[in-house]
């Protein structure tokens, strides 16, 4: 799945030092949003001021994502943005209807991050009709990313409480219905933001709950989440010992490792994917917008 994305309000007056690389933020991706982080009646102003800033970028130094608020916006985008200076587009809102059709009308060129947020994603049909449309696509769609937000206020209209994870209200179960039916079909999922910002100790518990569910590429919405969110891609010095037993040629079919018994035969999807997650952390300290690369995956 993809490295952490940082969203940044389309409407930003800065917003041409934010995607001209002038701030290191410390992550790889920039995700534009046009949807909810924008009032309705300045999405267009702001999608002409992103136009602008990006006609006047001459060296984009990090992946830059948009977020259209509807498929309107994304025709407009498609028709008016300099498509050479875009990574692909998120989806809000996302159906199984809309994921084919901003496939088809992106001619499967673009990157495509469907968010889950819908009552689609609160119901067992409607969950795996998602993940298939997803499926359907693998060269466009990496993975889908989990609204959090939008499924507290479809469930009675709640939000996260104070200095509760997500897995710790009734999203949580939601967010594990999804993992059943996106894994099933081998599409990757990222976790959802925490939009309590101050709140960096219950941050860091939720980011370990997201880590152990295999959800990573967790968004940030302030500065202040990025540290965290990278230290969270961190293992422990005995699952790196682990995973590099177990990928090894000579490995037997099954042993005994740091106190637990080890089978390559189950476990080394588990073991690649720690050890890209480490390489990954460990060049979190270096990251600069010279070094982001165009797309990581996990």
């Amino acid at each position: 799945m993809l490295a952490p994305m940082f969203y940044v309000p389309g409407d930003r007056s800065d917003l041409h030092e934010i995607l001209g690389g002038n701030r290191n933020l410390g992550v790889c991706s920039l995700v534009v949003c046009l949807e909810d982080a924008v009032r309705s009646d300045n999405r267009k102003s702001a999608a002409d001021a992103l136009r602008r800033v990006l006609d006047q970028l001459r060296n984009i130094q990090r992946p830059i994502y948009v977020r259209p608020a509807d498929t309107e916006a994304l025709d407009w985008m498609l028709e008016n943005l300099p498509m050479d200076k875009i990574a692909g587009f998120v989806l809000p809102k996302a159906s199984a209807s809309a994921i084919h059709q901003w496939i088809e009308m992106s001619l499967g060129l673009h990157t495509i991050i469907p968010i889950l947020e819908t009552r689609d994603a609160l119901d067992p049909s409607g969950r795996r009709d998602l993940a298939l449309a997803c499926a359907a696509h693998p060269s466009q769609i990496p993975g889908a990313r989990i609204g959090a937000n939008d499924l507290f206020s479809l469930l009675g209209g709640l939000r996260r409480p104070r200095n509760l994870t997500v897995y710790e209200t009734p999203v949580g179960s939601v967010i594990d219905s999804l993992l059943e039916a996106f894994c099933a079909q081998g599409v990757r999922l990222c976790a959802p933001v925490c939009d309590r910002i101050s709140d960096l100790a219950t941050l860091e518990r939720e980011l370990q709950e997201d880590i152990h569910r295999g959800l990573f590429a967790k968004t940030a919405i302030h500065p202040s989440q990025v540290e965290a969110i990278w230290k969270s891609y961190e293992p422990s010095a005995d699952d790196l010992d682990d995973a590099r037993r177990i990928l090894h040629p000579d490995a037997p079919a099954v042993f005994r490792s740091n106190g637990d018994m080890l089978e390559p035969a189950c476990h080394s999807e588990w073991a690649r994917r720690l050890i890209v997650r480490d390489s990954l952390y460990r060049s979190a300290s270096q990251i600069s917008p010279k070094s982001c690369k165009r797309r990581q995956k996990l």
